[in-house]
């Protein structure tokens, strides 16, 4: 008889205490979602206090639980939002479309009817299936409902071919400058070379020098001269047809200038002098 009433009053206590338990748990939740939902309010994070009130009216003692009804009827009445819609350049559909707000995700695809949106200045932005973006900038105030939020998608810019050259005008009149700078280069490192080796082979052996160094160096000079000239006429072709095909290119200069001894570019024409005596 003693022993069944000890198993009666032990269960009995472990019963009181699990309740205890219980309603302290229950009376932390309820603290903190009260509290917690207050200062969302205060906030306008309204859509976070929304999810505290209903925590606390499940889990606060009556007279509490009123008050957080009453503040979630209020964040009802306050919850803006927004009525999303977007056109193509044409005025069509654009297709798939997903908003971002404040760099988040906010629908994967317009929706039909309106999105919540906290109080508060939003940036939304539109994304279409082609990556095109259309940003507008929106505040809401506590109570709009539905606000219209339109935005139109420019046009797509044409794309060129895939493995197209770059215009003409940008590249072929460059080379053959380029392959004309080159040139003149050439005949002029001959030309300096033609020099030196005649005043080597004057203070050597003229007058009486022999026939196939003179020779040589004859043929360096004409060798030079015609790199030169064909260096000249490529470098001022290119140049030329640059500025004429491309408008937006600055005149070129006034001024002469000096490549190399013995050539130079001037707006009257060019000049090569390679010559010499024995």
């Amino acid at each position: 008889m003693n022993r069944g009433l000890l198993v009666a009053c032990s269960a009995a206590f472990t019963l009181l205490t699990g309740s205890r338990a219980r309603a302290q748990g229950v009376g932390e939740m309820c603290a903190a979602s009260y509290e917690q939902a207050q200062q969302l309010v205060r906030d306008r994070a309204l859509q976070r206090a929304r999810a505290e009130l209903r925590l606390c009216v499940s889990s606060c003692p009556a007279a509490l639980a009123h008050d957080c009804q009453s503040w979630s009827e209020m964040v009802e009445r306050d919850m803006p939002s927004v009525a999303l819609s977007a056109t193509s350049a044409d005025g069509g559909a654009p297709g798939r479309v997903r908003v971002l707000l404040d760099g988040a995700l906010l629908v994967d695809a317009l929706p039909m009817g309106p999105v919540e949106v906290d109080p508060g200045r939003h940036t939304l932005t539109f994304e279409d299936a082609a990556g095109t973006r259309v940003v507008a900038v929106v505040t809401l105030a506590p109570g709009d409902k539905a606000l219209p939020i339109t935005v139109r998608f420019p046009a797509a810019a044409p794309r060129a071919p895939a493995g197209s050259a770059a215009p003409v005008r940008q590249r072929w009149p460059l080379v053959l400058a380029g392959a004309g700078v080159v040139a003149l280069g050439v005949g002029a490192f001959l030309g300096i070379k033609g020099h030196i080796d005649r005043g080597e082979l004057r203070s050597r052996c003229a007058p009486d020098c022999p026939a196939d160094e003179v020779e040589a160096i004859d043929l360096a000079w004409k060798i030079g001269a015609i790199s030169a000239g064909l260096g000249l006429v490529a470098a001022g072709t290119g140049a030329l047809l640059y500025f004429q095909l491309d408008p937006a290119a600055p005149a070129a200069p006034a001024a002469g200038v000096a490549l190399s001894p013995g050539v130079a570019l001037s707006p009257g024409g060019a000049a090569l002098s390679l010559r010499g005596s024995f």
